[in-house]
Formats: structure tokens, C-alpha cells, sequence
């Protein structure tokens, strides 16, 4: 069994450089403060998502600069931010968007599995800001939450614990919105559907990056065998939970995958979850790259509809003193009624 690469080490201070003068350091401002606002570390404060023992959802207040490293390394659920991926995730994001432009490499990029957007609204912007306007960048993602658990499957169980959690099925229209806010709108294709039904749909395109945050096994093994034949040399794949303990399934999904088709491209360690590897060879594996697909998906026709589902109304997150106020409450009732119960036997 091989070594995992360390986690990087870096000190990673939660701050933007100040504008200048000159282009690159406006352009360098502007970034590092997009990444602070769309990991909500802008205002006074940030609030993050965490389950009790029930798996029942409530917000907290990152309390100081220890908690708000959380948001740094992308390691905690956040209320407001437009992604959960913090800023380490962000930084190596740029320097790959950045290489793919000026080492010319062929392609759009996408992100399949979006949650509220964020990284891509922020692939966007950087490649807005290199002027790289005839890339597109598409957006993938069911925008339904997770699917409904199959029994049997490799994906079931992590299916069952987070397909009934409204917080994260964020609406397609509300994640077009966020695109707008932040003028990012255009050189956008949005993918909305459960990857069996969408991906066929995307074989035969080329593209300089790929970035995958589909968590489960069968997901993750779809998105690359779809779109990784389309992949330039010298483009990226980008893996988000590629070492994250609780995923096994994502790590085993893109080993299977490299191993079956030969790929000895060194994986690098972004920091303690994330991955990639940069695409040295043009030897194509199943599938041609840049070819029509064989099937008339390609051109979205025939293709099965996306499974509809009603919108959710996505029920409001209590703060961790609101719940503890309701059990304190669940616990005067429960002593009302034992009190009630010894005045009043049954007879």
C-alpha cells in the first residue's frame, strides 16, 4: 500500500491583499476577497451547520479564530457561504485555473457535484479576470439533494443519512441567483439532474478541468468515465473528498478508475481531504476524446428526463441555543406530565 502524500502545512491567514495600482494586484485583491465572501468570512460573523446525536441539524457561531480555521480548511458545514471547500481548496482551484489559461490547454471546465455553486462561481471569475471568455464553465449537480437510498448499493448508506437533509439541495434558480450576485452569469452551462440521467449528455466535449465533488462510488465512477476521455493533456482533475476518512467510497471509485485505464499520473495532495492530478499523456482510454458520442444523448435528445421532484422548502436551521431551549422545554413537559400523572392516578 502506497504512502499518502502529507497534508500540506502552510500557515493560511484568513485575510485578502490589499488592492494596488496596477492590474495584477487588483486582480489579486479582487480574487482573495471573492474567496473570503463566498467562504462567508467577510462580516462580523460566521455561522457553520452541526447535527446532534439524532442527526438533527442546527447553527453555531464560529467562536474564534481557532473555529474559524474550520472555514479555512473546509472542514465544517456552513450556514451562509456559497461552498463548503474553504479557502486551501479556493487557493489551489486559482493556481489551477490560472495554469490551464496560460499554458493554453484545451477545453471548458466543469464541476459536477455543486452544492450552492461557489466553486465554480469562483472558476469563473478567474478565468473572467484573465480574460479567458471562450471558456465555458459548466455546472453539474441534481440540485435535489442526494438521491433516494438503494438497497444493495455501495452508496446506500451514505444515500440514507443525507438525502433527507434539505440543507443540502439548494434549488437550481436560487444557485443561478448567486451566479448573478456576484456577476458571474455568463460562460455558464448549468447540468441539473442526478448524474445517470445528465452525463451522457456531456461525452464527446473537451475540457481543461474537471472537478468532481459527487462523494459516492457510483457517481464518482460515472463522472469520470464520461468526461475524463475529454480531458486535454495538461488539464486537471480535482477530486474534493478524495481522502476524507468518512468517504471511502470516493477514494475507491477513482482508484478502481485509474487502475483499470493505466493512469499513473502522480495524485498530489491538496490539503486533508483534496486531490488531484494533472493529465500528462494524450492516450485516450475508453471512449475518443473530442469525438461525437455513440449515442444520440450527445446532443440531448433521447436522453431520459431528469427525475422530477417537487422543490423543497428548505425548513429554517435552529441556532444551538434555540434547541437547547427546546429540550429544555420537551423536558418540562415530560416532568408536567409525570407530575399530573402521580396527582391523578388512573383508576
Amino acid at each position: 500500500m502506497r504512502d499518502d502524500p502529507p497534508i500540506p502545512s502552510t500557515p493560511r491567514s484568513i485575510e485578502a491583499h490589499g488592492p494596488g495600482p496596477g492590474p495584477e494586484t487588483l486582480r489579486a485583491a479582487y480574487l482573495d476577497l471573492l474567496k473570503l465572501s463566498l467562504c462567508d468570512l467577510v462580516g462580523v460573523s460566521t455561522q457553520m451547520v452541526w447535527q446532534d446525536d439524532d442527526g438533527r441539524p442546527f447553527s453555531r457561531e464560529l467562536r474564534d479564530d481557532e473555529q474559524r480555521g474550520w472555514r479555512v480548511d473546509g472542514t465544517d458545514w456552513p450556514l451562509n457561504a456559497l461552498t463548503m471547500v474553504g479557502l486551501r481548496r479556493l487557493d489551489d482551484l486559482q493556481a489551477c485555473v490560472s495554469a490551464i489559461v496560460r499554458d493554453e490547454v484545451e477545453g471548458d471546465l466543469i464541476e459536477a457535484g455543486a452544492w450552492r455553486g461557489g466553486s465554480s462561481i469562483f472558476m469563473r471569475a478567474v478565468l473572467n479576470t484573465l480574460g479567458a471568455d471562450g471558456r465555458t464553465v459548466w455546472v453539474a449537480d441534481s440540485f435535489q439533494g442526494f438521491p433516494e437510498p438503494q438497497p444493495g448499493s455501495e452508496d446506500s448508506e451514505l444515500d440514507r443519512q443525507m438525502s433527507d437533509i434539505d440543507y443540502l439541495a439548494p434549488a437550481l434558480e436560487d444557485v443561478r441567483g448567486y451566479f448573478a450576485r456576484f456577476g458571474c452569469e455568463r460562460g455558464v452551462e448549468f447540468v441539473p439532474g442526478f448524474f445517470e440521467e445528465t452525463m451522457d449528455g456531456l461525452r464527446g466535449r473537451r475540457w481543461s478541468l474537471i472537478r468532481l465533488d459527487a462523494d459516492g462510488y457510483a457517481a464518482t465512477r460515472l463522472a469520470l468515465q464520461t468526461l475524463y476521455p475529454g480531458l486535454s493533456p495538461g488539464g486537471y482533475v480535482v477530486i474534493d473528498d478524495y481522502f476524507h476518512f468518512q468517504l471511502p467510497v470516493c477514494r475507491r471509485a477513482v482508484d478502481d478508475f485509474r487502475r483499470e485505464h493505466g493512469i499513473e499520473d502522480p495524485i498530489e495532495r491538496i490539503d486533508w481531504v483534496g486531490a488531484r492530478w494533472r493529465k500528462s499523456s494524450a492516450t485516450p482510454i475508453t471512449g475518443q476524446a473530442g469525438q461525437p458520442a455513440a449515442t444520440s444523448g450527445a446532443n440531448g435528445r433521447d436522453r431520459p428526463a431528469p427525475r422530477s421532484a417537487p422543490r423543497r422548502t428548505p425548513e429554517r436551521i435552529p441556532t444551538d441555543h434555540e434547541l437547547g431551549l427546546e429540550y429544555q422545554l420537551t423536558e418540562l413537559r415530560e416532568r408536567l406530565a409525570t407530575i399530573e400523572a402521580e396527582r391523578h392516578p388512573s383508576p
